[in-house]
């Protein structure tokens, strides 16, 4: 029982925290880097071609390592086709989607909506996949979850509004489907060469349409290639890693801890931006949702002393 639990922790609980910590302090250095290279609420077709960036030179440092490693980078003829899928929900859908919203709502708020795609991927897993569906220890560690999110979010969606917080929703359901997509792709295939092609060609989309409607980066300086490179490492590491887990465990248990991200998105908010987010409402949401992975994750011993995940 003891080695079981401490297995998980060295492979689902420990990596999983991490791709969290790292996503949640994607938002407020999104809505940072906009002020450094002169980005401007409204301007689309900039915020995309900075998305752009990001994920094709995410996409190279993956390939780059995998070639260190002595992986195969040049995918078989059998592998574009989940490579593009992959690349679809988990890039160019919900990337454009997020940096246009994420312009038109605080940081907070965004990681808290992004906080929602966990959510959509059990839903999408339940629906789905016939090996994954939740049970009622997984869904009242998903409600409970949700529920912190809720509490995070100014007690709900209230102010919500379309053109910021609704492109910042469907992203997240884009990585709901996203994270179905490489449930079903990722098995038997080298996440590296997954993420570092989804990643490259991802940003090369999205780079080629914020370029072709006149996109630019305003003002080049050198705390903004600074910001730009750790926004390129953790998404090449996160991706990397959550990309892997995928492909290892079911989606309900590695999805259900997209619910940190609003934590460690407020956490970095409040240091980034210097938003407000030390209240009780924000210390009663981080306990709704360690207590949903707590709940959802929790290994009990059957009477023969084996464990069983619930």
């Amino acid at each position: 029982m003891t080695e079981q639990k401490g297995s998980l922790v060295r492979q689902l609980y420990m990596p999983a925290v991490l791709c969290t910590a790292l996503w949640g302090s994607a938002a407020p250095c999104i809505k940072a880097g906009y002020g450094l290279f002169g980005i401007q609420t409204g301007q689309s077709f900039s915020q995309l071609v900075f998305a752009g960036w990001r994920f094709a030179l995410a996409g190279l440092l993956v390939l780059l390592v995998a070639k260190c490693k002595k992986h195969r980078i040049i995918p078989r003829r059998e592998e574009w086709q989940p490579i593009l899928w992959i690349s679809l929900f988990q890039s160019m859908i919900q990337y454009t989607c997020y940096y246009i919203g994420l312009s038109m709502t605080t940081g907070l708020k965004g990681s808290v909506l992004s906080g929602t795609q966990t959510f959509f991927a059990l839903i999408f897993a339940h629906l789905f996949l016939q090996n994954d569906k939740l049970n009622r220890q997984k869904s009242i560690g998903c409600l409970c979850g949700l529920a912190g999110v809720l509490v995070l979010g100014m007690g709900g969606l209230n102010g919500f509004n379309l053109s910021g917080d609704g492109l910042v929703l469907l992203s997240a359901v884009s990585s709901g489907a996203g994270a179905l997509v490489s449930r079903m792709f990722t098995p038997g295939r080298d996440p590296m060469l997954l993420t570092g092609w989804q990643l490259f060609l991802g940003g090369l989309v999205l780079y080629g349409i914020g370029a072709a409607g006149g996109g630019r980066l305003g003002t080049v300086s050198l705390p903004g290639v600074l910001l730009l490179g750790y926004m390129v490492v953790l998404s090449a590491a996160a991706f990397t890693i959550w990309t892997a887990l995928l492909g290892k465990f079911p989606i309900g248990k590695v999805s259900l801890f997209g619910f940190l991200i609003p934590v460690f998105g407020a956490l970095f908010s409040a240091v980034v931006l210097a938003e407000d987010v030390f209240t009780l409402r924000n210390l009663a949401a981080l306990a709704l949702v360690s207590g949903g992975i707590a709940i959802a994750n929790y290994v009990r011993t059957d009477k023969t002393g084996a464990g069983q995940a619930e």
